[in-house]
């Protein structure tokens, strides 16, 4: 049976710099990624070929998201929709990265498959999650610092004290700016957990069932897979709309100040 490894796998060394069989696959699947972007644009006409509507239905349907979720902000929904629809479309790629032929045949010397499923690598999500929590606090308060502040240190309170019935009051709003605060990285944990957990535990049935005996290595995996397949379509439509809702959510509650 193939080994289950919950990190990933070193593959090489470039200098002092640790190379892992996830980064491998995820730069592998951005070339990928950046290669179709280029056929689409080159084929893009008048008359849409196949693959020109579908992209053209995903990126309507997130621009349509964004703007509701901004407030109707169609401008700057155009803005943000790039950053989001690359993380589903990187997703969405890594997680069915097992389809992909001849991937799991490159073996390094160490018995280390060259490529691994990115998003069954915890660092992989991790990196993801902060990026989308950082970034949202970065529009934030860029469109208004003050507010956005404040709605994790809420000092206006205490100027707002003027008799002594209001300084518990102060304190409380005080303390449930800092919850906000901690439920900012809860978010982070959330967002990365969610991911991995479900496309490593795909991979992880998959693994089992192929490695039971000689026979369950071909049919008895392909249900597996196909649910793999969809699992991977729904995970990556999942966190970019979680992406699309906080980022948002944190640039409307900078503007307004709650």
């Amino acid at each position: 049976m193939e080994a289950i490894s919950l990190p990933a796998e070193e593959v090489m060394h470039i200098g002092s710099v640790v190379i892992t069989n996830s980064f491998t696959a995820t730069v592998l699947s951005s070339l990928i990624i950046i290669f179709v972007a280029f056929l689409i644009r080159w084929k893009a006409g008048v008359i849409p070929t196949r693959m020109q509507v579908a992209f053209e239905m995903v990126l309507e349907f997130f621009l349509l998201q964004l703007t509701t979720s901004l407030g109707g902000n169609e401008k700057r929904a155009r803005k943000i929709l790039p950053f989001i629809l690359t993380i589903f479309l990187i997703i969405a790629l890594s997680n069915q990265f097992f389809l992909l032929p001849l991937v799991g045949a490159f073996v390094t010397d160490h018995g280390h498959h060259l490529f691994r499923v990115p998003t069954s690598d915890y660092s992989f999500t991790i990196a993801f999650a902060v990026l989308v929590i950082v970034l949202s606090h970065v529009l934030a308060f860029c469109i208004s610092p003050i507010n956005h502040i404040n709605n994790f240190f809420r000092f206006r309170s205490f100027l707002k004290i003027r008799k002594f019935s209001d300084i518990p009051n102060a304190f409380i709003d005080f303390f449930l700016g800092l919850l906000e605060g901690i439920g900012e990285f809860a978010k982070i944990i959330s967002l990365a957990t969610r991911l991995f957990g479900n496309i490593f535990s795909g991979e992880v049935i998959i693994i089992i069932v192929s490695g039971l005996m000689f026979y369950t290595q071909f049919l008895v995996p392909i249900p597996f897979y196909l649910l793999g397949m969809l699992a991977g379509l729904v995970q990556a439509f999942v966190f970019s709309i979680l992406s699309l809702l906080f980022i948002s959510a944190t640039i409307r509650n900078a503007e307004h100040g709650h």
